[in-house]
């Protein structure tokens, strides 16, 4: 019972969930126009700088939309002309009146921390499919969540999931009960793979570690 609820809390601050997945298709909203000029990709230390600048305000979107009860997962990302794409994945279809909602809402969020709104990108899209890559990711709750779904399905039993984003790589860590064995492990961490190509990112900029370290209480 305990675990359950570590689950649903941490699920709830953006890391994973075990309910509340969500779905949608919408084409980008942009704010500006897009900028001609070529970008390289930032290093992985210059996006750990936009993570650290910009973790508080996916915090404060995020409570926002909880207050309304959304369904969501949020990530964010750099475009190549240095606007921030903040990216709203959800579970089922919306109408207008809702999609509009949900943007006034995050726009209100940016204009209350005195952020100008042409300087970032809204995304709504499917939480089950792809988001275009337009920009390169400082998060990827969409990624995970899927996974997170998929191994619910599989009945893989009681697991976390966690990821970050360090100055080497991208982190996966993956953590089930102490009974699964090595064979088992194997199949989540193909699983993992599988779900990474499935939404189009590179395997080989991740790190995946399978760990089997969760206690079960009698």
């Amino acid at each position: 019972m305990f675990i359950k609820k570590v689950f649903t809390l941490w699920f709830l601050l953006a890391v994973i969930v075990c309910s509340g997945f969500f779905l949608l298709a919408n084409a980008p909203i942009q704010y500006a126009e897009k900028s001609n000029v070529s970008v390289s990709q930032p290093s992985n230390n210059e996006l750990l700088g936009y993570i650290q600048q910009y973790q508080f305000l996916i915090s404060e979107i995020s409570h926002a939309l909880r207050k309304e009860n959304y369904s969501f997962q949020l990530d964010y990302g750099v475009l190549p002309n240095d606007k921030i794409e903040l990216l709203v994945s959800l579970p089922d279809k919306a109408d207008t009146s809702t999609k509009q909602k949900i943007e006034e809402i995050m726009l209100n969020v940016l204009k209350e921390n005195n952020l100008n709104p042409v300087f970032f990108q809204l995304t709504l899209k499917n939480l089950y499919e792809p988001a275009e890559p337009s920009s390169t990711r400082l998060s990827y709750n969409d990624v995970l969540a899927n996974l997170f779904e998929e191994m619910i399905d599989q009945n893989y039993g009681i697991f976390s999931i966690d990821h970050s984003i360090t100055s080497e790589e991208i982190q996966i860590r993956i953590n089930l009960t102490q009974e699964k064995n090595n064979r088992i492990q194997k199949q989540v961490y193909q699983l993992a793979e599988d779900m990474i190509k499935k939404h189009h990112y590179d395997v080989e900029q991740f790190s995946i570690d399978v760990q089997n370290n969760i206690k079960i209480l009698d």
